[in-house]
């Protein structure tokens, strides 16, 4: 065959990983294959509106019937016509995509300009209509020359050429245009609006063009990268800042953000900028480093990973990182942790102090990618066979994963309180099989945020509108309680850019899930397709311990009544806490049992810091702290919470001799208000602020007397290392024995329990605690509870799999 890889030439011209792919690509089939292949380039300017729109239509005029095949892989490469064109993806103008919501423009453009009013018309009866292109760029160059346009029209980035490019797109991509389609990661399969619905997509994964590596010592640390943002090397120059151990960080490569990295770096010996590397020097720096740390944003791909596997070293990179995530297991080739400093310091003393472990996960990581070769590569890109390509690596043909949105009435990200905890973690981990999208409100006066904020979990953002937000506040101040959740049936429709939001995220998932149940009417208003039921409370009887006892406190108690029961009725499961829930929802609403599965409270175990009783007591020597004895209480503004801290100030009178620390946004419900002097509140903390608080307390409180579900705070305890006294309803549907895992004594007993633990042996609290980090690893680690539920819902036939 005679084929033809068809690519933009970047202007100004530069070498990167697409440049590196034609290359490894066009030599391969020229040296491994009896075919012949050229590769042809034209300029592709895109710095404008213009520019873009004119790369555009040259490909899209470009004759190449005299090739046997077509091989693209970037737009607007793909817009040549070919009979035979297979689309090999790297991925599409991302600025107008995946990274659009950055730019903070609308998706789409709204003018009164009649010229563009009909285009814009013109171009959606014509989606992937070839036979349209002819007039729509006709149509387009009257339009460049118009003096009636608005100067907004043509920005770029902006929502004008976001539609134009995405009308072009779907025409060069079009089902019919394509015989084959490829992708150089699942993170690029995975990318929404990348492939036609429903179309099959193979995933290849390209190689280095590096022609040999190997293993050498284990000295320093090394990465290696263009120095511009979405690379985020200054993130890991951050890191160093926390990283205990004298080793070195090696960054090599050249870019626009060199002078600003490097003032990052200030005078760390540390760091070190090596600038251009060429092929044969960076194979000795990556044989002799320990690790690679590698933490770009949403990569399409990632070479570096590869490059370090093949020289038997383990990668180091972040949840959000994309297309690393397909390699780096965590424990067995290297880490993914969340993209923040503290964790990947953590990360690299660990692997400094582990180098042995370091060392094994190199070695799992090169068998993994052993087979990655240009061979194997062309092999499956050109379907000669497939007999001697691992299936360790390869899914050859990959359908777009289901999707799930989520409508929820509150922010998510950063995650505070126990529910956004609860939301955030379980999704995240159920993002490995499920593309995930929540749908969120927020307060009036906060922007809208549309982003990942871990791998395949996106939230949209949308804050209440003003009159949404006053009918609320009215509401509320009769009442005398926060109410957002309750009155959202009644308000939600004030907000019509949530019901966009919504709308246009249902479109493309298979399945709505109600976190909580007030949202149903937003979701039915919108769609049709199956519902899953959230029920992280029995909502009416946590109410019922909430609103007032008057005539206003019955009516919105009569409307969760409603709404959870509809809730109950429609949905095609529902998931539950705990088996207490589960049946107490059966008794209330009848609900049938059989559709309804357990998926508990959980902690992400990856981020919480161990403490052990004995270190408890180093730190506080340190500080001179050991003849104080401190209990903290972690909850956010929810009635129990509050009701808790009221128990704590009479605990506090009780006993002036130990300090009561409240963390959480439920201190804000005490402001200006009248405490005893051994209370402080501390408000919403940071991670890193809320890890060092928990090193140094002596016991946690959960004196919670109402509620349903499960109390996370109660895991995070456990898993923190403290130890816990609690009540029977703070335990509830956890398990828990009391004696082994905590303390569980009724509120009345809460002070002298206190004081008993204040003079309890260490062995005996040690043991205790350890006790409870067990019981939270085998039960309640996020991981294994979306991979259960996964299970569950794979054996219920919940139309989880084609």
């Amino acid at each position: 065959m005679q084929i033809a890889i068809i690519a933009p030439s970047p202007v100004p011209f530069c070498i990167g990983g697409a440049e590196n792919l034609w290359w490894g690509l066009l030599k391969s089939i020229n040296q491994d294959t009896p075919h012949q292949a050229d590769l042809i380039k034209l300029p592709s300017p895109e710095m404008n509106f213009w520019e873009i729109i004119d790369s555009y239509r040259t490909f899209s005029n470009l004759d190449l019937t005299h090739f046997d095949l077509v091989i693209s892989g970037k737009y607007p490469g793909w817009m040549v016509q070919h009979p035979n064109h297979i689309c090999y993806m790297l991925h599409r103008l991302r600025g107008l995509y995946d990274t659009y919501h950055f730019s903070k423009y609308p998706e789409i453009y709204s003018s009164k300009n009649r010229e563009i009013t009909t285009l814009q018309q013109f171009i959606r009866s014509n989606q992937r209509n070839r036979n349209a292109l002819k007039e729509f760029f006709e149509r387009l160059e009257r339009l460049r020359f118009s003096s009636n346009c608005p100067g907004d029209a043509f920005h770029f980035p902006g929502p004008l050429i976001r539609e134009f490019v995405h009308f072009l797109d779907g025409i060069g991509l079009a089902t019919d245009a394509i015989k084959k389609y490829a992708a150089i990661s699942n993170n690029v399969v995975n990318r929404q609006n990348y492939f036609p619905l429903g179309s099959a997509v193979e995933v290849i994964y390209p190689p280095s063009n590096i022609q040999s590596f190997r293993k050498g010592s284990s000295d320093y640390l090394f990465t290696v990268g263009r120095l511009d943002s979405a690379k985020r090397i200054s993130l890991l120059i951050q890191a160093m800042k926390y990283v205990k151990t004298d080793i070195q960080l090696k960054i090599a490569g050249t870019g626009p953000d060199a002078d600003s990295l490097k003032k990052l770096a200030g005078e760390d010996e540390r760091i070190v900028f090596l600038g251009f590397v060429n092929d044969q020097e960076i194979t000795n720096i990556y044989a002799d480093s320990l690790a690679v740390p590698y933490v770009p944003y949403d990569e399409d791909y990632g070479l570096v990973t590869i490059e370090a596997m093949m020289s038997g070293k383990p990668v180091l990179t972040t949840t959000d990182a994309g297309g690393p995530n397909e390699f780096v297991i965590n424990g067995e080739t290297g880490y993914s942790v969340l993209p923040n400093p503290q964790a990947l310091a953590e990360r690299i003393d660990y692997l400094c102090e582990h180098r042995d472990e370091a060392q094994r996960m190199g070695l799992t990581g090169r068998k993994l990618v052993a087979e990655i070769n240009w061979q194997n590569t062309v092999a499956q890109l050109l379907a000669e066979t497939k007999s001697f390509i691992s299936t360790s690596l390869s899914s050859p043909v990959v359908k777009r994963r289901k999707k799930i949105t989520v409508a929820l009435t509150f922010p998510v990200f950063p995650p505070r309180g126990g529910g956004q905890s609860r939301v955030f973690n379980l999704y995240r981990h159920l993002a490995s099989q499920f593309d995930v999208e929540l749908v969120t409100f927020t307060n009036a006066d906060q922007d809208v945020f549309r982003g990942e904020i871990a791998s395949n979990l996106y939230e949209t953002r949308i804050p209440k509108s003003n009159n949404h937000q006053e009918q609320e506040w009215l509401i509320e101040q009769k009442v005398g309680v926060p109410v957002t959740d309750i009155i959202m049936p009644q308000l939600y429709h004030l907000t019509p850019a949530y019901v966009e939001a919504l709308k246009a995220s249902v479109e493309s998932s298979d399945f709505v899930v109600a976190c909580h149940p007030y949202l149903l009417p937003a979701i039915q208003a919108v769609t049709n397709k199956p519902i899953w039921y959230e029920a992280q409370d029995v909502e009416v009887e946590l109410k019922k311990g909430i609103l007032p006892n008057n005539a206003i406190g019955h009516e919105l108690l009569e409307i969760t009544r409603k709404v959870e029961e509809e809730c109950c009725f429609i949905s095609q499961l529902i998931m539950v806490c705990s088996i207490d829930d589960a049946k107490a929802l059966h008794q209330i609403y009848n609900v049938d049992l059989g559709k309804i599965i357990e998926v508990p409270n959980g902690v992400d175990l990856e981020i919480v810091n161990y403490v052990e009783i004995e270190k408890r007591y180093l730190n506080k020597q340190k500080l001179g702290l050991v003849g104080s004895f401190t209990a903290i209480f972690l909850g956010s503004w929810h009635s129990p919470n509050l009701e808790a801290v009221r128990h704590i100030f009479k605990m506090a009178q009780e006993l002036p001799n130990v300090n009561f620390l409240v963390i959480g946004s439920v201190g804000l419900a005490f402001r200006g208000e009248q405490r005893p002097v051994n209370v402080g509140f501390m408000g919403v903390l940071d991670e890193e602020t809320k890890d060092t608080a928990f090193e140094l307390v002596d016991v946690a409180l959960n004196p919670v007397t109402f509620g349903s579900g499960t109390n996370l705070k109660m895991l995070e305890y456990f898993a923190s290392g403290i130890p816990v006294i609690s009540t029977p309803i703070g335990a509830r549907g956890l398990a828990i024995e009391d004696g082994k895992h905590c303390i569980v004594v009724q509120l009345e007993k809460f002070s002298e329990a206190i004081a008993h633990i204040k003079y309890e042996d260490l062995a005996t609290r040690q043991m205790r605690v350890e006790s409870a980090r067990r019981y939270v690893e085998e039960k309640f680690d996020w991981q294994a509870i979306a991979n259960n539920f996964i299970q569950e819902i794979t054996w219920k036939s919940f139309d989880f799999k084609d």
